[in-house]
């Protein structure tokens, strides 16, 4: 089974991958031991070269909120939300506009089942990169999409960790779902080490 460890101010550490890809679904040459840069700098990414030294990089996490998991009910799905880990991909707001989000009184973001079809619903959720967003059928939780292990690099984006690649690190308290989430390695997001978007906003390039 594969495993990430995340070093302190540095890269991520990774062991026993069967399948690393890059945008175009290139593969990379398997290794047993592989260090994935986090800070952004690498001249070599998606391989850490010891940039993160030089930059002063730090892998703390900024962002101070809590993070929490809502649930909505509808009639037929319930869905899960756990927007501490959103990396604000759009799947969701392009795939069942209808369905998320809107906001309540206090600004809230919240999902409404009920407006969308249930099978086009868990469609846009499969496609969530984070895990993020989750559901329930009748009582009954799904998250597994991924079968394979592997960790396939978003173009000028962050590291999208699918099949049940197990964490090895305290952050992993935060998933909803271990079956797939998405990690930072553009160095900037407040949330480190999950992705928040921010690539977008640097402008990072990771190609």
């Amino acid at each position: 089974m594969a495993k990430i460890k995340i070093s302190e101010n540095g890269p991520y550490t990774v062991e026993n991958l069967q399948k690393l890809t890059d945008s175009k679904n290139t593969e990379f040459e398997n290794k047993e031991v592989i260090a994935l840069c986090r800070c952004g700098a690498s001249n070599n990414k998606p391989y850490c070269d010891g940039s993160h030294a030089s930059t002063g990089f730090s892998g703390e996490k900024e962002r101070k909120e809590q993070p929490a998991i809502n649930e909505f009910e509808g009639k037929q799905i319930t869905v899960v939300d756990n927007s501490g880990v959103c990396c604000h991909a759009g799947a969701c707001v392009t795939g069942s506009p209808e369905v998320f989000f809107s906001r309540d009184q206090d600004g809230k973001r919240i999902s409404n089942p009920d407006r969308g079809e249930k099978e086009n619903t868990i469609q846009t959720i499969s496609k969530c990169p984070s895990g993020a967003l989750t559901y329930k059928v009748k009582d009954e939780f799904f998250d597994d999409y991924f079968s394979d292990e592997e960790i396939s690099i978003a173009k000028n984006g962050p590291l999208h960790v699918r099949g049940g690649i197990e964490l090895d690190d305290e952050s992993k308290k935060e998933l909803n779902s271990e079956n797939h989430y998405t990690l930072c390695r553009c160095g900037a997001s407040r949330n480190k080490p999950f992705c928040d978007g921010v690539h977008k906003v640097i402008s990072f390039s990771g190609d």
